[in-house]
């Protein structure tokens, strides 16, 4: 049987928003506790969602909030395990988590609020959502932006305090910014092929091969308009797709799943929540993929990363 790791999900905001108790089997929502052990997870991510339009002071008291949500309700809990640095996964007995922040909105211009979320837990940070923010330009910014000054010197401090620079949402020249300043791994925690999907948040094949090149990670998406842009086509197959043609172009070391649970409005057709996941093991044996490929794929490309990086 296979083990799932994945590098994205929204469900801090159902949380918080809604009150729901993830240590129960709930009605609503992609996922819960009691559905990530029935689908075999060993590690998921727990994105902090701010949205932009509220301004930088809003968006770091709500930022503040959902970490302590995240503390109080998820990694309170006797069989999650807050990872912080490399030895905890080891040390995780059921549900290893990774705490991340989508959009560093709440920046401003302090970079010692890096140092502080770092404190915090945190161990990632998408750099964008879709706009513009005080270090850089989302795709849907348009135009030539990409990193600003402050945001060269922000990927640098992340870098040093061993916070995973994470490039989904971000505009492509921004991308082609971090490439000039990084100098580990990033990672698109939770984006696809642009060849396979024309979407402005899937990756073009030169991205994909310099994240190959650095030794970072490609999350696959489960955001139906990221998987293709018909909606006959918007399915597990098709998602598959996306990791056959990037396996193809780099192999499959770089890929891992960033499905986007509770983030996205829908999932992919036949699908429900978290469980259904597991689909995607027989439709990537049936493309050729080795059994050893699949287990990197779902978990074990995933695990490596995060273990090296906070090594």
């Amino acid at each position: 049987m296979y083990k799932f790791a994945d590098f994205h999900c929204d469900s801090l905001l159902n949380i918080y928003l809604h009150e729901m108790d993830l240590t129960k089997l709930n009605e609503s929502g992609h996922l819960d506790l009691p559905r990530l052990r029935q689908a075999n997870f060993v590690f998921q991510c727990f994105a902090v969602f701010c949205d932009p339009k509220f301004g930088q002071e809003a968006a770091l008291r709500q930022t503040l909030r959902l970490i302590d949500t995240a503390h109080r309700e998820i990694f309170n809990q006797p069989e999650v395990t807050l990872i912080r640095q490399a030895q905890d996964l080891d040390q995780a007995e059921e549900l290893a988590a990774l705490l991340s922040i989508e959009g560093a909105d709440f920046l401003g211009d302090d970079l010692f609020l890096l140092d502080l979320v770092h404190s915090l837990g945190v161990r990632l940070i998408t750099l964008t959502w879709n706009g513009r923010n005080s270090i850089a330009d989302g795709v849907k910014v348009g135009g030539s932006g990409g990193l600003t000054r402050l945001g060269v010197e922000a990927v640098k401090r992340m870098q040093d305090l061993n916070i995973i620079v994470d490039v989904a949402h971000l505009s492509e020249h921004g991308f082609w910014d971090v490439c000039k300043v990084a100098d580990r791994p990033f990672v698109a925690s939770h984006s696809n092929a642009w060849q396979v999907c024309n979407h402005p948040r899937n990756l073009k094949d030169e991205q994909i091969k310099e994240i190959s090149s650095r030794g970072g990670l490609i999350g696959m998406n489960l955001c139906r308009p990221f998987v293709a842009e018909e909606k006959e086509q918007q399915n597990l197959d098709m998602v598959v797709n996306h990791i056959r043609y990037i396996a193809d172009l780099v192999g499959s070391d770089v890929l891992c799943l960033g499905c986007d649970l509770d983030g996205i409005k829908a999932m992919p057709e036949g699908m429900r929540d978290v469980r259904d996941v597991a689909g995607i093991t027989d439709l990537l044996a049936e493309a050729g993929f080795s059994p050893a490929e699949i287990r990197g794929i779902c978990s074990d490309n995933l695990l490596g990363f995060v273990k090296n990086y906070l090594g």
